[in-house]
């Protein structure tokens, strides 16, 4: 069975995310996807109650509870764990750590400058983000894709959804049975193929009103 899985997604949850756990389950389900893993920033939160929220809402939809944590070097997404990672570790105890947690350890954007990609793809890990939809420049995915094709490493894409909107511009397509351990068992083992395009320009845009009405909100509510 192929699973369509958008596998980077952030909720209201992460500081820089700014949809509910609902806008962004209905949106994952009305575009036809199999499910998503929600990675807000340094909090499994979002991930953990967008599984029950899509119980409770009796959707079709598989929620992959996840983060992107934020290492001294970088960012680094782990799947599949319902226990914190601190962040601000060095990498290679985040990674300890997300084994230790029976985590799916993924390098997100690996080399974009602007966004906390590591810089290079690093060894002890599952697969490696290929295609991110929110590059405007497709240099850095195609680096990152000629570098998991040499090291013969796993690859995955995601939307780098930070409003609901955004979501589904990238897709993994996952040939797996239809569980978390199935489906992050085929990540590991190469059983997934990628697809995507670039996000469209009015929604960086949108995104980035959203940011200024939240930052101008909080400023006014600490200093009014």
């Amino acid at each position: 069975m192929v699973l369509k899985f958008d596998l980077h997604v952030h909720s209201g949850y992460s500081h820089d995310g700014h949809d509910s756990i609902d806008t962004i389950l209905q949106r994952a389900k009305e575009i036809g996807l199999d499910g998503i893993a929600i990675t807000d920033h340094d909090t499994i939160q979002g991930g953990l109650i967008g599984i029950q929220r899509a119980k409770e809402l009796d959707l079709d939809l598989m929620v992959i509870p996840g983060v992107e944590i934020s290492t001294t070097k970088g960012h680094l997404i782990v799947l599949g764990i319902t226990d914190e990672i601190p962040p601000g570790m060095s990498l290679e105890r985040t990674i300890e750590m997300a084994r230790d947690l029976g985590g799916t350890v993924i390098v997100p954007h690996p080399f974009h400058p602007f966004r906390h990609g590591l810089g290079y793809i690093p060894e002890d890990i599952d697969a490696v983000e290929i295609y991110n939809s929110r590059f405007i420049i497709g240099y850095s995915n195609e680096k990152a894709r000629k570098l998991a094709v040499e090291g013969n490493i796993p690859t995955v894409a995601g939307s780098d959804a930070h409003i609901a909107e955004m979501i589904g511009y990238a897709i993994t397509e996952i040939n797996a049975a239809p569980s978390v351990d199935k489906i992050l068992q085929a990540i590991r083992a190469g059983d997934a193929q990628v697809k995507g395009e670039m996000t469209p320009l009015r929604l960086f845009a949108k995104q980035t009103l959203k940011a200024v009405f939240r930052y101008t909100r909080r400023f006014l509510s600490e200093h009014l």
